[in-house]
């Protein structure tokens, strides 16, 4: 990796003249994402932050680094957005993931109360009955695929039925899991081809999940927890 000061000189990682280190790595291109490694250590062993010319970003690379930036959300704040485009910051400003104090203490509280071991006892057996449903079912097949077979299915299910989601959509949850996180790069091609999974799951969000059709006793929990939420906190205008 060749490292950069902002005059543009190059120079080796340990010698960038008291000013923060510029890297021309790339992570986000296919070979960077199959094996992250060999890059993640070039820009840790460049400085607890290096610039990226190509994105004009900054990537805190170290533990130190990186836990003062969550900690301190008024010189770090996520209000104005954390992925890599500015088209996903404006769709997702003022979520969980893009607010700051009191807003987003507000939205984790809904996301966290739900969750806790005292919320879960009364559908500990609901979920043990699920997991031994699915294992008994899989060990009669004799061969299986751990991934696919059993933890895709676990999560999706009980968290669905938990939350009170129909059986329609549940079958691309994960698929739109994982097209949202190209969608938080940088603009690439990845990152377009992927965008078109955002219009179909905010379709379903606003058309589908409202709706709790689960007869757990979670579900209803969480949707009034939710409801009660929305009521406190009504959604404030993102900064500019």
């Amino acid at each position: 990796m060749e490292l950069q000061d902002q005059r543009g000189k190059s120079s080796p990682a340990t010698d960038v003249n008291g000013e923060a280190p510029w890297s021309h790595h790339d992570p986000y291109t296919d070979e960077a994402l199959l094996d992250p490694w060999p890059g993640y250590k070039q820009l840790r062993d460049a400085g607890p932050a290096a610039w990226l010319p190509q994105y004009e970003m900054f990537a805190l690379t170290r533990y130190a680094s990186v836990r003062r930036a969550l900690e301190d959300w008024e010189a770090f704040p996520s209000s104005y957005g954390v992925m890599m485009n500015d088209r996903m910051n404006q769709v997702l400003r003022g979520n969980t993931l893009c607010s700051d104090g009191a807003d987003h203490d507000a939205l984790r509280d809904v996301l966290v109360r739900p969750l806790t071991p005292r919320a879960l006892r009364p559908v500990r057996d609901e979920i043990r009955a699920e997991a031994e449903a699915v294992v008994e079912k899989l060990v009669g097949k004799g061969t299986f695929d751990a991934v696919t077979d059993l933890a895709n299915h676990l999560p999706v299910t009980v968290v669905s039925n938990l939350v009170g989601l129909p059986e329609k959509g549940r079958e691309r949850m994960l698929i739109w899991a994982d097209e949202m996180f190209n969608c938080f790069g940088p603009i690439n091609d990845r990152n377009s081809a992927s965008f078109f999974v955002l219009d179909e799951m905010m379709h379903y969000a606003n058309n589908e999940a409202p709706c709790p059709t689960s007869s757990s006793p979670a579900a209803g929990r969480w949707e009034s927890t939710t409801r009660s939420c929305a009521v406190r906190c009504p959604r404030r205008r993102a900064p500019r």
